[in-house]
């Protein structure tokens, strides 16, 4: 593989999925809390769910292990994949749902644009390379992992809002609460 811009964003594309759960883990190691692991535990439930749903019929017939290329192939199960859904959509999509949920929570749309517009992208671009690859098809696997992740990404959430416990990443600070410089001095509004 040479090396130049094109190459670079395919290979952060398809490795986005590890590098974002492995930014959780380490970011909750640093911070010496168990963030990371309620958020690794979600996404391990999205994921079996998301493995014993692809058992069903319909996506072993949308999936025929004959026609999937080889780039699809990362993972088998004695002679077949391990999940006949994209585990990498799934990853995306709970992780979005988790941070979105957390947004919307504490109404910090504004200064989570960025991170909504990148998660937008990740989505979009690996969906679109599944697809041109053949190792899934939008309706029914697109679809059914879009569900079984988001849904599980929302409610996993929600539950670790409502625990009362500092569980969860990016929260509390709402757009009124952050800093602005003006005229090389730091401006803070503190709302309560």
């Amino acid at each position: 593989m040479e090396l130049n811009l094109t190459n670079v964003i395919y290979l952060f594309m398809r490795l986005s999925p590890l590098i974002i759960v492995s930014y959780f883990l380490l970011q909750s190691l640093f911070d010496s809390s168990v963030k990371g692991l309620f958020y690794l535990a979600g996404l391990t439930i999205t994921l079996v769910v998301t493995i014993l749903s692809s058992r069903f019929n319909i996506f072993k017939q949308d999936a025929e292990t004959d026609s999937l290329s080889s780039m699809c192939k990362g993972i088998t199960l004695g002679n077949g994949p391990v999940s006949y859904l994209p585990l990498s959509q799934a990853t995306l999509v709970y992780t979005f749902a988790y941070l979105l949920t957390i947004i919307a929570k504490y109404n910090t749309w504004s200064i989570n644009m960025g991170t909504l517009v990148l998660f937008g992208i990740l989505i979009f671009t690996d969906l679109i390379w599944n697809i041109k690859n053949n190792c899934m098809s939008l309706i029914p696997s697109g679809i059914a992992t879009w569900i079984i992740a988001g849904v599980i990404g929302l409610f996993w959430t929600r539950y670790l809002l409502n625990t009362g416990y500092d569980i969860t990443f990016f929260h509390g600070v709402s757009d009124a609460n952050v800093c602005k410089m003006n005229n090389s001095n730091f401006r803070c509004r503190l709302k309560k």
